[in-house]
């Protein structure tokens, strides 16, 4: 409990709600349940929506709610602390949807006075939020529609000020594509799930804030002493030199020495040219210096340019591996310059890199096998390697035209569409397609996709730990097997995962970056209470913020489950599981999942035939009303 409830202190302690269909603004005080038993971001995300949709309404419809939420540490200077949580329902996949961003938005938000924007309804036409400070208006937005990102962001930066941070959608998400991303700072995108399709169902198109306030915390000293200390071990880790200098790039070349590269739609996982993707190409040809979120000790942006050749002049931040991979070996394209341009056109028109990317490797596939011909696909051969094909398909997915309209729907649709068979490469989880790493070299990770509540997700668990080479003795302290660090074991996999998500729930809901979490480990529960502890004068123990972490999980499951979500959909793509890698370090290898997912439903208080919650767990973790409310406890003990 905080000592002194009539201040918030790391909080703003103020909401915003906003009804774009009755053109109206709310402001409420921030109810302090959502404190002590959410924490923030991600937490009030699921809880807001939990209470307030309807099962089974659209999630393209005006009753869905979009929720845009910071963290108690959003403003601060404590490290890598500038992240916000864009949450809705799915239009993916039907069950909980919510994506992550970092830049410079989130302490804009904060300094102009607000933790959280609940954004309900559909305006009749065309609009954006303006926020300055006190002043909040619903905006005319006729003349940024159609506009891509990156001129939606000029435009309004131009009109009031470039000390303005801008949030929009580009046609992507005006066009309802189904994996439609949300970008702030031209290439930070809150991309998962489409929650970019559900702000362009709202007909909202941007948010630009300016703020002049400050956020206060409880222990100033404390705190400051705290991020020094937290900055030294964030230095001395061994991961922070090649994520700094080199950014996520570096993970190609980790992912190639353990044959896991994905490659042709994860076929293999050697790419025969990995060299023209590897982090020493990006850095000696594309490179120009490096970027950095509010606050980020580790700079991991990249802003990179084409100097010469047909893409010449293209431009932008990274790409991220995720991306490099997706649009480069999944496609079977080793050109890092055609990979810059496609990630702009992305970012330009507000495209998930990895549901776009993945979409397209599934179609090069289907036509590998014969499955589609260039009269299914507008003309284009859509063949392994051919970047024409990729770049023209990414504007046709943006404006639905043609083809594009098929895979703006998403891997899962258009495989059920094509049918003859291809649901066996059409990889998806609960409908959302997978991310860059093969875990077929990294058990966790394959553990972690399958239980994400979201969907095939990295970020839910992100078991790094597994991927560090550490000694099997710690391996046996931190998860009770000297076999966890061992990427291709699936023993004490599901210790860790489960452990992973948890305390990921509390570290998107404080909205601290992962790269600080769980690359370096520099932050770890005991050290995420002090941050807490010290900015909110809440006494958060790491107990209570791991019960707060296992709490917000839960309720993302009871939300999928109550969407007919559950047991069936906790599963991968059959060629993880069913196909071992075909050569490489890790030939041989697949996900050992069914002998992962009964101790890891057994750690959840799931029982294993109906993936229901126990009665003993929701009642832990006070979520029995909102179960029995749908009927969604467990009978069995």
């Amino acid at each position: 409990m905080n000592p002194n409830p009539s201040k918030f202190y790391g909080y703003r302690g103020q909401i915003l709600i906003v009804d774009l269909e009755e053109s109206t603004v709310q402001k409420e005080t921030l109810d302090q349940k959502y404190i002590e038993e959410f924490l923030g971001g991600r937490g009030w995300a699921i809880k807001y929506l939990f209470d307030n949709l309807e099962k089974d309404i659209d999630p393209l419809g005006p009753e869905n709610i979009l929720v845009i939420s910071l963290g108690p540490l959003t403003g601060t200077l404590a490290p890598s602390s500038a992240r916000y949580t864009i949450a809705s329902k799915s239009p993916l996949t039907g069950g909980i949807g919510y994506a992550n961003s970092g830049g410079h938005f989130a302490p804009e938000l904060a300094y102009a006075g607000y933790d959280a924007i609940f954004i309900h309804g559909r305006a009749k036409s065309p609009v954006y939020l303006y926020i300055k400070d006190d002043e909040v208006e619903i905006k005319d937005a006729k003349h940024l529609w159609g506009k891509d990102t990156w001129e939606t962001d000029e435009i309004l930066r131009a009109e009031y000020s470039e000390d303005f941070q801008v949030l929009s959608i580009g046609q992507g998400g005006e066009n309802l594509v189904k994996y439609a991303a949300i970008l702030n700072n031209l290439s930070r995108a809150a991309a998962r799930t489409g929650v970019g399709a559900v702000m362009g169902s709202k007909n909202l198109k941007a948010i630009a804030v300016k703020g002049s306030g400050a956020v206060e915390v409880a222990e100033p000293k404390a705190f400051d002493s705290f991020i020094d200390e937290t900055l030294q071990k964030i230095y001395d880790d061994p991961a922070y030199p090649s994520l700094s200098y080199y950014g996520t790039a570096f993970l190609v070349d980790l992912a190639y020495i353990s044959g896991g590269l994905a490659t042709r739609n994860n076929q293999t996982g050697i790419f025969e040219d990995y060299e023209s993707l590897s982090a020493e190409t990006f850095d000696e040809e594309f490179k120009v210096k490096s970027e950095s979120c509010f606050a980020c000790p580790i700079h991991c942006g990249k802003y990179s340019k084409v100097e010469s050749g047909k893409y010449a002049g293209t431009k932008g931040g990274s790409p991220e591996y995720e991306t490099i991979v997706c649009f480069g070996s999944k496609c079977g394209i080793g050109d890092l310059a055609v990979i810059i341009k496609a990630n702009e056109l992305a970012n330009r028109y507000g495209l998930d890199t990895i549901s776009l990317g993945d979409t397209i490797a599934f179609v090069m596939e289907a036509f590998q096998k014969g499955l589609l011909t260039k009269e299914d696909t507008d003309g284009i051969e859509v063949v392994w390697g051919n970047e024409e094909a990729l770049l023209s398909l990414i504007t046709k997915v943006a404006y639905r035209e043609g083809f594009g309209n098929d895979l703006a729907e998403g891997t899962k649709r258009l495989s059920e569409k094509i049918g003859k068979g291809s649901e066996k490469f059409a990889h998806h989880i609960k409908g959302m397609e997978p991310p860059a790493y093969d875990v077929r070299t990294a058990k966790a990770f394959g553990l972690g996709w399958a239980t994400a509540t979201r969907g095939a997700d990295h970020l839910a668990a992100l078991p790094n730990f597994e991927l560090l080479g550490y000694d099997p003795e710690k391996g046996l302290e931190w998860f009770g097997s000297k076999e966890s660090v061992d990427p291709f074991s699936w023993k004490g996999k599901p210790r860790m995962v489960y452990w992973h998500e948890n305390f990921g729930a509390i570290v998107d809901s404080a909205e601290m970056c992962k790269y600080t979490c769980f690359s370096a480990y520099a932050v770890k529960p005991e050290d995420m209470s002090k941050f807490l502890t010290y900015a909110t004068g809440y006494d958060f123990s790491p107990d209570k913020l791991m019960l707060i972490g296992e709490r917000i999980y839960n309720l993302e499951r009871l939300f999928n489950l109550r969407e007919g979500i559950g047991r069936d959909e906790d599963k991968l793509p059959p060629r993880f599981t069913d196909e071992p890698l075909p050569e490489g370090p890790a030939k041989g290898n697949y996900v050992e999942l069914d002998k992962m997912l009964p101790e890891y439903y057994e750690l959840r208080q799931w029982d294993f035939k109906s993936g229901l919650p126990s009665v003993l767990l929701l009642e832990k973790l006070n979520l029995l009303a909102e179960a029995e409310k749908y009927d969604l406890k467990s009978k069995e003990e």
